[in-house]
């Protein structure tokens, strides 16, 4: 508005047939006191209203009205540094106050390194966030990951997600480095703020050590019930010529709330994470995986999950002749749906229906791949599924569910860091008498000597990966390969 007085307004609505209508509005002012004070005063006026038929016990509705005063010092050198006061002027309905206290600042290490940090506590719990502008020190790094599933890999809930992951990790002696991570998670789960931290240390030769804590509160972003969690993890790995070994332990307390009836309910849950790989000789290896995870509710066994997956792999690749690679991999795969998959249908007054079937598989498959030329590689893929599934986890009564996968690829190099790959699929069910095919195309870019990134379409509904029956596979989709 003029050389002292800067104006910010913005304004969000979200409305839901027959569901929850939030609208917000925000205006800040910007006053530069001096060369190097700031003064920021700004109101928020947000509003919440539930249109479903039946409003949830633990749903918020009302409006508030929240004021804010920050007050920023710019040395005008290589830091800043600002502390903030919010609090709650007006409020309707049962709107929780939102008053809030904190801090923070910012720092140019270099003329290309800058890092920025803020911690607040307040009537919704305490908060912090750290962050950087570019990536440059010989002791940290810093990380950003942004994934959209279909499915929550700790539950195997069927939904559009994403997650979007920020984290700082920090070498603070040779043996010795520390992490920390913010976890956003939003979508058609519950959506909320985790924070994660850890210390990884390797004090002897070829061995290595980790432990890790996460603690967050995730809202439905319907009905606003709140779920509660907190967990703990420890790592142990060892590694020397031609062998690494890994295994992790999780354990997990969830206090879940019940929008019906703003019950809480409690989940334990624990997992452990093996992984094996032994270089028998230059060109044979062998490769294992053991993944273990028993889920336990307060409200009975009913709701309980358990999920195993184990792998035993050989790959051989002759070194004699470094154009071939194989890959043989047996997996056992055993999941009993998580509570969470419980769908509410109900036959008079029980609700029996779960909305994941029940799997036990048996997989076995075949990869190779040949190096025809520089330019052109070609390659397949067998597997075999002998399987079986049943729909109902009360009245378990399984039925086999057999499966042949087959894959014909080849791979073109046309152009300097350049390749493209076809790849004809099909996917033969000789119990449901049904027959599926069709073709993946990709196109990739080699980015430095260890990485490709791509994109692509699948034609298929199917996946190449025999435990995945959900036929959810079509579409466009973006890969990364990376080698050592």
């Amino acid at each position: 508005m003029t050389d002292r007085i800067n104006l910010t307004a913005k304004t969000d609505n979200t409305s839901r047939q027959q569901g929850l209508e939030t609208n917000a509005a925000e205006v800040d002012v910007d006053y530069l006191l001096t060369e190097h004070w700031t003064l920021s005063p700004g109101v928020r006026r947000d509003s919440r209203l539930d249109h479903t038929p039946v409003v949830p016990l633990t749903q918020m509705e009302g409006d508030r009205t929240d004021a804010a005063m920050r007050a920023t010092y710019d040395s005008r050198e290589r830091w800043t540094a600002y502390g903030f006061v919010q609090d709650t002027v007006s409020k309707t309905g049962n709107r929780e106050d939102n008053g809030r206290v904190g801090s923070g600042g910012a720092y140019r290490v270099t003329d290309r390194f800058k890092v920025n940090g803020e911690v607040s506590s307040g009537d919704l719990g305490g908060a912090a966030k750290v962050g950087t502008e570019y990536l440059y020190s010989d002791r940290t790094n810093l990380y950003l990951n942004y994934a959209y599933d279909n499915e929550t890999p700790d539950n195997g809930i069927r939904s559009n997600k994403g997650n979007m992951i920020a984290g700082v990790k920090s070498r603070y002696s040779d043996t010795t480095s520390v992490y920390a991570e913010e976890k956003y998670t939003y979508g058609q789960v519950p959506t909320g703020l985790t924070h994660s931290a850890g210390v990884d240390l390797a004090p002897f030769d070829h061995w290595n050590f980790g432990v890790s804590v996460d603690v967050g509160t995730l809202r439905d972003p319907i009905t606003a019930a709140r779920l509660e969690r907190n967990a703990v993890g420890a790592r142990v790995g060892y590694g020397a010529e031609g062998i690494a070994w890994t295994t992790a332990f999780e354990y997990r307390v969830d206090k879940t709330e019940d929008p019906a009836t703003s019950s809480v309910s409690d989940r334990d849950s624990w997992l452990i994470k093996n992984s094996i790989k032994y270089q028998m000789d230059p060109a044979s290896r062998l490769l294992g995986k053991l993944n273990h995870a028993e889920s336990k509710s307060s409200l009975g066994s009913f709701y309980d999950g358990t999920y195993t997956e184990a792998v035993l792999g050989y790959g051989y690749r002759p070194v004699t002749n470094d154009r071939l690679n194989t890959l043989f991999k047996y997996t056992y795969f055993y999941n009993l749906p998580s509570p969470s998959q419980v769908t509410n249908t109900a036959t008079n007054t029980v609700t029996t229906t779960a909305a994941d079937f029940i799997q036990k598989s048996h997989i076995f498959s075949l990869d190779m791949i040949y190096d025809l030329t520089r330019s052109w590689t070609i390659g397949g893929k067998y597997a075999y599924r002998l399987g079986q599934i049943s729909e109902d986890r009360v009245t378990q009564e399984f039925f086999d569910s057999r499966a042949h996968l087959y894959v014909l690829r080849a791979d073109w190099h046309f152009v300097r860091k350049w390749d493209a790959l076809i790849e004809g699929r099909m996917l033969e069910l000789p119990d449901a008498k049904d027959k599926r095919s069709g073709a993946l195309a990709a196109i990739y870019r080699q980015v430095g000597n260890n990485i490709k990134v791509g994109a692509g379409y699948n034609f298929t509904d199917f996946s190449d990966d025999l435990t995945d029956q959900s036929y959810k596979s079509r579409g466009f989709f973006i890969n990364v390969i990376g080698e050592l």
